[in-house]
């Protein structure tokens, strides 16, 4: 097809939005366009009328708000020998959480097991607090693929049916049924969202991992394992903790910049006296450990340079020579100032007065310590020496700079 790398890229931006999409052949419904929560509910008349897409002509689409507040669009793609139509969907703009399904669902007698899989698919459905710019996305793409904006028309149709949320009680079915569809495609989201956000963390891509959770709380979004909110974010912020170290450490950090991070999240976590200080906890802790990565990671270091960069960031104060240096390694100077260079850039005495120079600004930023005093914290005794040094790589005397 002509329009073949535009439509990928559209897939690719909406797949990242964490919104499914599928492209259907000559009608043919697949059965979890809509992740199942029809069938669970014996609602299979309802799934054809809303997925019926004979309806979508060439040129046409269709905007379509169904009985569950989720969204769809239903765009038909021009092709000469069979019938094309893009789905985009499901999404939705408002947050359902369990508290609310009880309390609508409590007066028609659900089962405890229908509810849960209720909750399941309204936690698998992903929330998009402003979604214009699906629909700015769908008319660049329809501009592309039929040649101007007046060759194409979306129709928006909101089913009028039933708006509040007892529509899950419709078709309820009697017996406390699982519905393994929605369960699998739950799975299978959690751990595809976890495996992206750990990923980015052992990058040290803030912005990237803070992306999975930016349109939505994530203790609205978390599935209720146990009935107490606040103990079931508690617990996902644990496992999350746990996981983040791993991520880290896979990333190239040492675990002794890791263990203290570690601890003290594990602490803050207990501490939270309710779900709104752990959202807040879950977006400190993914910045916190993506920027871990982003100052101490080795990866790509050989063992020995990341023993002496490790020996570097540990104590400061301590004799970071090169003599000494290659003495606690047991092995040759030369050999070890030349390895040092050609894997970071710098010599080793240059790596070590840029970590003193950064300590000693910050010591001079936040601090009113005497500046002879920020020397010997910064592992040099003499002031003179101190100075001469911070005034090569900042370019003013340490008095100047605090001035500044």
């Amino acid at each position: 097809m002509f329009y073949e790398n535009e439509l990928e890229f559209f897939i690719n931006f909406i797949e990242n939005c964490k919104i499914r999409t599928h492209i259907i052949n000559d009608n043919n419904i697949p059965e979890s366009l809509d992740l199942g929560i029809r069938q669970l509910l014996g609602l299979d008349d309802d799934y054809f009328n809303t997925f019926d897409l004979s309806s979508v002509d060439i040129g046409e689409g269709i905007f379509l708000t169904d009985i569950f507040g989720c969204k769809y669009y239903f765009i038909a793609l021009p092709e000469n020998d069979s019938k094309k139509t893009l789905v985009v969907g499901p999404y939705t703009s408002q947050i359902i959480s369990l508290s609310e399904i009880e309390e609508k669902a409590s007066a028609y007698s659900l089962s405890t097991s229908t509810i849960k899989n209720i909750h399941k698919y309204f936690t698998a459905v992903p929330y998009i607090s402003d979604d214009g710019f699906i629909g700015v996305a769908i008319n660049c793409l329809c501009e592309k693929i039929y040649g101007s904006a007046d060759k194409f028309e979306i129709t928006r149709k909101q089913n009028d049916e039933l708006s509040d949320i007892t529509v899950l009680i419709k078709g309820q079915k009697t017996a406390d049924e699982e519905s393994p569809l929605i369960t699998i495609q739950m799975i299978e989201k959690a751990y595809e969202q976890e495996n992206k956000l750990l990923n980015a963390i052992s990058q040290g891509l803030v912005h990237k991992a803070e992306m999975f959770f930016t349109s939505a709380k994530p203790s609205n979004m978390l599935e209720s394992r146990i009935t107490d909110r606040l103990r079931n974010a508690k617990n996902f912020l644990i496992v999350l903790n746990t996981l983040s170290r791993k991520a880290v450490e896979n990333g190239g950090v040492h675990p002794i910049y890791i263990d203290s991070i570690s601890s003290d999240f594990a602490f803050k976590i207990e501490a939270a006296k309710n779900t709104d200080e752990c959202d807040e906890l879950f977006f400190t802790m993914i910045r916190k450990y993506s920027r871990l990565v982003q100052k101490h990671s080795q990866k790509g270091y050989s063992l020995l340079v990341q023993k002496v960069i490790t020996c570097i960031d540990t104590d400061i104060t301590a004799d970071l020579s090169l003599k000494t240096q290659a003495k606690l390694l047991n092995v040759n100077p030369s050999y070890l100032s030349t390895l040092f260079k050609k894997e970071t850039g710098i010599t080793l005495t240059d790596y070590v007065n840029k970590k003193r120079v950064e300590r000693a600004k910050h010591l001079l930023k936040n601090s009113s310590t005497q500046i002879q005093t920020v020397a010997q914290s910064c592992g040099m005794l003499d002031v003179n020496y101190f100075t001469k040094i911070f005034k090569k790589y900042e370019g003013v005397t340490p008095k100047e700079y605090r001035a500044k």
